[in-house]
């Protein structure tokens, strides 16, 4: 319960109209569809919620809430559970009304923004200056500022436009004590282009490899890096999702690329990065894109043989690659190159740019990344496994390690059936890294889907551990317990951090520095067996924690 001398301190802060603690407002904030461990979608409710206009409001609420012994969460466009309480008497500080595009510097490249811009719209205004911003896997509807300053960053895009982390330029952090600070460029007053200078940067800080999620206060403004856009000033869109028509700009190119095997799959796009080729890029399979635009379509390919083997087999080793130049010679010599790499791997390349209605359809969906939230479509709910990032060879070793696990829990009928290979996969650092998802899909009516979760989760990072892989651990508090001492007691140190910050403990850090047990109760036993051995053995680790 919140006490009324901090409700009304709360009100103070950003004006009566703009907080509350009613019941049925709150609970509006605690169900949280999108990648919740707990099926029923439910999480802990906050006793209260405030919706700041400014940098300085937002400090007057994380003021009050040291005062009155409150923890507080941010939350800006939303995603799932992260921007969600994790413990009790949390205010949710919701941003939406701090959704401005500031700036836009052409000269310099970068986009000065607001926690509750989206995607789509920074990029629409964007490319009316002839540059373009990354938009992540999530999807057009979240916030940029939150992915590169608080979460995960990666996008079909990334070949050409890197990834969150890496656009991060100047930043406005409000801290868990009420402090702002600005870091980079602007902290010194020298405008909003760089953020690590002058001085020491701070980027390690706050978000490290995959950010604190509020966990060490709120960003209130960031700049991010922009990128070109050869062409037009506006996407002339018909329709929408499936039904989107557009025209494809005249020095665009959309193939879809098939290998015979991984092995020339991995080197062709090597190659690729070798020769700076790319707008956008993903390795998904042909059966992904009929579970997004057809599922039911896909039940029944599923139950045949020819079709399925024809997907899973014929055309496994598949990559799209949508080339972009700046004029007829640039896009020709793209071309040119492509083929020939092609040609040399014994891959084959099929054009859908000229394909109407697929290549118009199917561009403004990769350009936005608009087709990602289909993925809801074929069972209602899913999650992902093995996400994290390292060469590309060793993704795609990943994607197939993951396609061996869903393969089994599909024939036992513990998660829906897309044919199990299934990765979302992204480039970036010149196709030298990648970023691999296995999505597996399940509806939440179905009881056994339920019960099959929490052994699903195990397994998988059973096997990125045994692998030496770092699993998705910023946000979970059983994996971070299993694998922090694996990895140099990497969580000991974030906690550390989180007290020299944060001595109140103010912010809900339970994304950011949790630990909990598993429930081993349902676990197979030759799994949990293998779990404890790896708990065991510490190989990860070459140093202690600090003392």
């Amino acid at each position: 319960m919140i006490s009324d001398e901090a409700y009304r301190e709360l009100e103070a802060a950003v004006g009566e109209e703009n907080a509350s603690r009613e019941p049925a407002v709150l609970d509006g904030y605690a169900w949280q569809p999108t990648i919740n461990d707990d099926p029923k979608k439910w999480v802990k409710r906050p006793v209260a919620v405030v919706l700041p206009a400014s940098t300085e409001e937002v400090q007057e609420v994380v003021r009050a809430c040291n005062r009155h012994g409150l923890k507080f969460k941010a939350f800006s466009t939303g995603w799932g559970v992260y921007s969600a309480p994790t413990a009790d008497n949390v205010v949710q500080i919701d941003l939406r009304r701090m959704d401005k595009i500031i700036e836009i510097d052409e000269k310099n490249m970068y986009a000065l923004v607001e926690p509750y811009v989206c995607g789509a719209q920074l990029q629409a205004e964007a490319m009316k200056r002839g540059l373009n911003t990354h938009i992540i896997g999530a999807g057009p509807v979240c916030s940029p500022l939150a992915s590169a300053t608080s979460g995960w960053g990666v996008g079909w895009d990334g070949v050409y436009m890197s990834y969150s982390p890496r656009n991060l330029l100047g930043v406005e952090w409000v801290t868990p004590t009420g402090e702002v600070i600005r870091i980079g460029t602007p902290g010194s007053g020298a405008g909003w282009f760089c953020g690590d200078g002058p001085g020491p940067s701070l980027r390690g800080i706050i978000r490290g490899s995959t950010g604190a999620l509020s966990g060490l206060g709120v960003f209130t403004k960031a700049a991010l890096k922009l990128y070109n856009w050869p062409g037009p000033p506006n996407m002339e869109v018909e329709g929408i999702l499936l039904d989107a028509m557009v025209e494809i700009p005249e020095h665009l190119r959309f193939y879809l690329c098939t290998f015979p095997d991984r092995k020339r799959l991995a080197d062709a796009v090597y190659q690729l990065g070798d020769y700076e080729l790319g707008y956008l890029a993903t390795r998904t399979s042909p059966g992904s894109f009929i579970y997004s635009f057809a599922p039911h379509l896909l039940k029944k390919i599923a139950r045949t043989r020819a079709l399925r083997a024809l997907l899973t087999r014929t055309l496994k080793y598949s990559f799209v690659v949508v080339l972009f130049g700046n004029s007829s010679g640039e896009i020709d010599y793209q071309e040119s190159v492509l083929k020939r790499i092609l040609d040399e791997h014994d891959g084959m390349g099929l054009d859908f740019t000229q394909a109407w209605p697929l290549g118009s359809m199917a561009l403004m969906n990769f350009l936005r990344s608009t087709a990602i939230p289909l993925v809801f479509r074929m069972g209602g709910s899913f999650s992902t496994a093995l996400d994290r990032n390292d060469t590309w060879d060793t993704q795609l070793e990943w994607a197939e390690v993951g396609e061996r696990i869903k393969q089994k829990w599909i024939d036992r009928g513990g998660i829906l059936d897309d044919m199990a290979d299934n990765p979302f996969m992204a480039l970036y650092e010149n196709n030298t890294w990648a970023h691999c998802e296995e999505i597996f899909q399940f509806d939440t009516r179905d009881p056994k889907h339920l019960e099959s979760l929490e052994p699903i989760f195990v397994e998988f990072s059973i096997a990125a551990i045994e692998q030496c892989m770092e699993p998705l651990s910023a946000t979970d508090a059983r994996l971070r317990k299993i694998i922090s001492p694996l990895m140099g007691h990497y969580n000991k140190w974030q906690r550390a951090i989180s007290e020299a910050f944060d001595p109140a403990q103010a912010a809900d850090a339970g994304m950011y520095t949790g630990e909990v047990d598993f429930d081993l109760s349902k676990i197979d036993p030759q799994l949990r067996e293998r779990l404890e051995r790896l708990v065991a053995s510490k190989t990860w680790t070459r140093s202690g924690p600090p003392e």
